[in-house]
């Protein structure tokens, strides 16, 4: 790999791990003690020991890609922690699929606007004609 590209993508790994672990702390630190709290640190839970158990049985290693004198000692938590926040921020990204969050409220009936067809004739002849939503 180029110098140059392993430097960018070192320090977008670096800046990312920071930015996730502030985010850990930021949470243990504003979240009110309840239900919401002890659920979501169930999730966490959950997800740490399969994001671990991925890293361990798929062989991820992130900054070995990058230098092959990483110490395994620090590459399998870094992978894991890229994996497991990233994972938070690729559903961010794509949209809550089927997750466990609340159920959507229904829409309400939105108005929506009249259909106009515009017919001409072989003769020239152009009939409108509107079609609306029921």
């Amino acid at each position: 790999m180029d110098d140059t590209a392993r430097l960018i993508v070192t320090i977008l790994l670096a800046a990312f791990v920071i930015e996730r672990i502030s985010a850990v702390i930021n949470f243990l630190l504003t979240t009110p003690r309840g239900p919401e709290r002890t659920k979501k640190i169930y999730n966490f839970l959950i997800v740490a020991a399969l994001g671990a158990v991925a890293v361990w049985l798929a062989h991820i290693r992130v900054l070995t890609r990058l230098n092959n004198q990483i110490s395994p000692w620090i590459d399998y938590p870094m992978s894991w922690l890229i994996l497991v926040a990233g994972a938070d921020r690729i559903r961010d990204f794509v949209g809550a699929g089927g997750g466990g969050g609340s159920a959507p409220k229904a829409p309400e009936k939105a108005k929506v606007p009249p259909i106009q067809l515009l017919v001409t004739d072989r003769d020239g002849k152009t009939t409108v004609q509107e079609i609306k939503a029921s």
